[in-house]
Parts: C-alpha cells; sequence; structure tokens
C-alpha cells in the first residue's frame, strides 16, 4: 500500500523559518575578569572596552569596587580588550578568540609610565597573584608585552598573541673578554626595532666600550616598503675608537658610514637589488669611498641562479646592510696616508634545494686593492714611526695592507638539514689569497709587508649547529682549513664564510623564575681557539710581529630581550 504524505503552507513555512535561524542564536560568549595596578590592587571606575581588530568600539562598562569587569553578549569572533585609567598607561590585550556559549577570564595590569620603562620590577610576583597576567612590564619571550602609538593617541601596553610579530624589540647586552682589532674592553649594548605596521621598520643601535679611552658605535637604520615588491633600507652608523693609532701623530678613529639599498621583486621568479655605501673615515688623514653592489636572482622551480657585483667585502647584500660585523671600516696604512679596502667583485652562482639539502656553487673573479692583514705583537719605534701600521692599544691587535691582486676561484657548499633542529654544512674552495713564507733573518716590517704575496691556495670547512628545543640553546661549531702560510680568505668577498679553524658559539636562555626575567641569555663566542695560522717573523730591532687570518677572540656576556 502507498501513502502519500503532506505537508500544509503553514507547517512548511515554520520549517522554513526554524532552519534560516542564525547558528549563534542563545550561544554567545562573555569576558570578564579583574583590573589591577602594578602592585595588585584593584582598579575602582576604570574603563574597559570591547573591540574590533580594526580597534573600532563594541561595547564598553567600568570596573566594580572590587576591580571586577563584565563584558556580555558577546558573538563568537576576534576581539580586543582595552582598559583606561587615570594617570596609568592604557593596557590592550588583543587576538582573544571567543567561542559560542564560552566565558572568557581577561585580567589586565595598568602601569605608570615609570613603570612601563622599567626593565626589572620592583618585587618578584606574588605566590596569590593571578598566573595569566604578565610579571614583567616589557618583555617578548612569553606573552610580550609591547608599547604601541594607536592611531586615536594613546600609548598602550600590548600584549600580541604568540607568534605575531611585536611592534618593538629591544635587547641590552653586555660582553667582554679577549676580542680582536677595535673591539676591546667591556661592551655594553642597546639595540631596538620598532615596526609600526608592515610596511616600516626602523632601527637603533648603540655599543659603548669601557677600554682606557671610552669607544661609541651608534647605528640608526629605517626600512620602508614602497610598494609592491620594492623595499628601501638605510642605515646611517658612526664610530669613535680613541684607542686606534696610525703613529705617533695620529691618534684617535672617527668614521661615517651611509648606506642605502633597495629590493625589487620584477615577478615571481625575478628579484633584482641596488645598492651603496659612502663612508668618510679620519685618522690623521681622512679618506672618502663610495662603494655600489647589485645583484639579479632568478628562480626555476627550486633552483635559483644568480649574478653579484660588488666593490668592498663590508657591503653586498640589501638585507645585511646593517651588519654589525660589517660596518667598521676597512682600513689600514702606508706611508702615513689612511687606506681603505675596495676592488671589484664578480660571482654567478647556482644553488638548489632538495628536501633537506641544500646545494650551493659559485664562480668568481676578484680585483682587490688596499687588501687588510690581521697581526698582533710588539710594535718598535721604528715601526710605529713608518706610518705602515694602525694600531689598537686596548687588544694589541695591529692591521697593515697587503699588496694589490686579482684572481678567479670557485665555491662550492652541501647543507644538510637534520632531525631535532639539527644542520650540518661542508664547503670547499680554491682561488687567490696573500700569504706570507716563514722568515728565517730579521727585517723591518716594510721588507716583511713586501714578501705577502699572492698565491693559489684551498679552503675546506664543516660547520655543525643546531638549536636543543626544550633548554632553548643555540650552538654552532665550525672549523675552516687554509694553508697556514695564507693570511686572508681565498673567497675574500663571501659574507657567509665561518671565521678560521676551531670557532664555536653558544646561546643560552637562562630560566630563573622569580628572580630574574624572561628573555635573559648567557653568550660565548670563540674564534680561533687554537690561535692556529700565525705568521711570526723578527723585525730588525728585535721585536716580533705576527700576522694571521684572524687572531684568537674570546668572548662571553649576557643579553637581556624585552
Amino acid at each position: 500500500m502507498n501513502r502519500r504524505f503532506s505537508i500544509s503552507a503553514p507547517v512548511l513555512a515554520l520549517l522554513l523559518a526554524a532552519l534560516s535561524l542564525p547558528a549563534y542564536a542563545g550561544t554567545d560568549g562573555s569576558v570578564s575578569g579583574v583590573v589591577r595596578d602594578g602592585k595588585g590592587t584593584p582598579q575602582i571606575g576604570t574603563l574597559v572596552q570591547l573591540l574590533r581588530p580594526d580597534l573600532s568600539v563594541i561595547a564598553q562598562t567600568f570596573t566594580d569596587d572590587h576591580g571586577r569587569y563584565e563584558l556580555a553578549s558577546v558573538l563568537p569572533g576576534v576581539y580586543g580588550v582595552k582598559a583606561t585609567g587615570s594617570l596609568f598607561l592604557p593596557t590592550l590585550r588583543e587576538n582573544l578568540h571567543i567561542t559560542a556559549s564560552s566565558k572568557v577570564v581577561v585580567n589586565l595590569t595598568l602601569s605608570t609610565l615609570y613603570e612601563a620603562f622599567r626593565w626589572l620590577p620592583a618585587q618578584p610576583r606574588q605566590a596569590d597573584e593571578p598566573q595569566d597576567d604578565w610579571t614583567w612590564t616589557l618583555r617578548l619571550s612569553a606573552n610580550r608585552p609591547l608599547l604601541r602609538l594607536l592611531e586615536d593617541g594613546p600609548l598602550v601596553v600590548v600584549t600580541e598573541a604568540e607568534g605575531q610579530n611585536p611592534a618593538l624589540k629591544a635587547r641590552v647586552t653586555i660582553r667582554g673578554g679577549e676580542s680582536g682589532f677595535g673591539d676591546g674592553g667591556v661592551h655594553h649594548g642597546f639595540e631596538m626595532r620598532r615596526s609600526n605596521d608592515d610596511s616600516h621598520q626602523l632601527i637603533l643601535r648603540a655599543d659603548l666600550s669601557q677600554s682606557e679611552d671610552p669607544a661609541l658605535n651608534t647605528v640608526v637604520g629605517y626600512e620602508q616598503q614602497l610598494g609592491p615588491g620594492r623595499i628601501l633600507r638605510t642605515v646611517g652608523a658612526f664610530l669613535d675608537r680613541p684607542e686606534i693609532a696610525g703613529g705617533p701623530d695620529s691618534q684617535g678613529l672617527q668614521a661615517m658610514v651611509l648606506r642605502t639599498a633597495e629590493t625589487m621583486t620584477l615577478n615571481e621568479a625575478v628579484e633584482a637589488e641596488v645598492g651603496n655605501e659612502i663612508e668618510a673615515v679620519h685618522l690623521g688623514t681622512t679618506a672618502f669611498a663610495n662603494h655600489p653592489f647589485a645583484a639579479l636572482r632568478v628562480r626555476a622551480g627550486d633552483a635559483t641562479i644568480s649574478y653579484r657585483v660588488a666593490t668592498a667585502p663590508g657591503v653586498q647584500q640589501a638585507d645585511a646592510i646593517d651588519r654589525a660585523s660589517t660596518l667598521p671600516p676597512a682600513m689600514s696604512e702606508r706611508a702615513g696616508q689612511l687606506l681603505l679596502e675596495h676592488g671589484l667583485h664578480q660571482e654567478i652562482g647556482f644553488s638548489r634545494a632538495s628536501g633537506s639539502l641544500r646545494v650551493r656553487v659559485t664562480a668568481f673573479h676578484d680585483n682587490l686593492e688596499n687588501p687588510v692583514v690581521n697581526g698582533g705583537g710588539e710594535i718598535s719605534a721604528a715601526d710605529w714611526k713608518s706610518g705602515d701600521v694602525l694600531y689598537d692599544s686596548s687588544t694589541g691587535a695591529l692591521k697593515v695592507a697587503g699588496e694589490n691582486y686579482s684572481g678567479d676561484g670557485l665555491f662550492a657548499e652541501l647543507k644538510e638539514m637534520l632531525p631535532d633542529d639539527a644542520w650540518i654544512s661542508v664547503g670547499m674552495a680554491a682561488g687567490d689569497a696573500l700569504t706570507m713564507e716563514a722568515q728565517p733573518i730579521r727585517m723591518s716590517l716594510e721588507n716583511g709587508l713586501l714578501s705577502l704575496q699572492p698565491r693559489r691556495a684551498e679552503m675546506i670547512s664543516v660547520v655543525y649547529g643546531g638549536k636543543v628545543r626544550h633548554p632553548g640553546t643555540q650552538w654552532q661549531v665550525s672549523y675552516r682549513w687554509q694553508p697556514p702560510s695564507t693570511l686572508t680568505a681565498v673567497d675574500p668577498f663571501d659574507t657567509n664564510l665561518h671565521d678560521p679553524y676551531l670557532s664555536f658559539y653558544v646561546r643560552q636562555p637562562i630560566h630563573c623564575r622569580g628572580i630574574l626575567p624572561n628573555g635573559m641569555e648567557a653568550l660565548i663566542d670563540v674564534r680561533n681557539l687554537l690561535a692556529q695560522g700565525y705568521r711570526p717573523f723578527l723585525t730588525s730591532d728585535g721585536s716580533v710581529l705576527y700576522f694571521a687570518q684572524a687572531t684568537r677572540a674570546v668572548e662571553g656576556g649576557l643579553s637581556f630581550s624585552f
């Protein structure tokens, strides 16, 4: 028997109306919490606002006599909660994900301007204080409070969600040890990076070293996105090194460096960059230099072909023009005249990534003028008056100028990404380098420098590094071998080369809850640990000088990121 069921028009209308009701009807969430000051005291009558991601206000309320507030009937979505009180900086909690029927607790802390700029708290967190709020006023390691200037004017302390790019990053460091040329004494450093949005970034860096005469390095940088695929970077630096001398009549080094670079993404496969450096260096005499550079990269699948031209080893890449190790001028002296290292470097490179393996091969041609050679030892009065050496009294290191040379070379590197955040790379190169053979007899510094001659040489490097996830330890061990007679790198324009011979680096976060703030790290940096590659010779008056690719340097210190 067949039966037919029919639905009347009124019943059908009711069913359709029920199906069309919003899925979240009756499932609103809520946000509640307590507003306190930096000492944990509840704040009465504080304005609390619920904000959309664009910071527009949806709802608002005031805290009661116990500092409590509640924002009810909040539809599912992403919101921010802002608290504003008199005599305090506003505070904002962003990226709150409200789900259906959820009751989210957000406790907020209001800080005065004085409290916001304190690097360490007045007292550790008490046991009864809420754990979902932040202990340290400025930090980036955990929930990362930071300062931001909103469009409507007020300065607020912001807590970003994990994984977000903070608007303000800062780091304070103190380091010292047995350092290289122009890097002696105990260093106190400060670095700040400020991003108002994705298209602007400001960099400020200062480094003060306390030797016999305090030395100063300052760097100011600015980055701006000019348009889709176009980024402009500008960096200015000033260096004052009173401990560096070129002889009895030229004491104290001052230098100003201005760098600009632009990166252009021409299409999905082609990227280009151009840049320039202007240097003005004063040490007895004044020297000026102009160092342009450019690069072109073409991608085809997982392979990249590149061409690069540069005129100074220190500045070659747009994204590295603020690198601290490249900002001090590469300089020497001859006959009392200040010389700046420069030349012409051209290379064609090929790189490819296949799974965890990276391959890079580069063919290059160099013309190098006034190449700088590192050294140390006891400088005699005759050598001091010759005007052929720059000397750093705080470290005992010196620099001299070698003969100009040119040559071709080839560099190849294999890099394998290993499990557990580790990696290993092996590199090999062949090219020209300045060499010095052992000198069996006494000679003057001038004649000793004449023995510096370019020769064909090889280089092999092995680097093993990684990061231990749980303690957060970052480490790297490298060994770069060249014949002991070579005093310069076989590929002097490769800024990615690791330090010569045995070196290692360790960066260890220090976790001591309640005593030290998050973001504290210990740093150890050791270069040429075994002091290999030294080429000594005896000067005519009996003093001993030596030259090397890099002198041994052992540094340690602490850093605090907030």
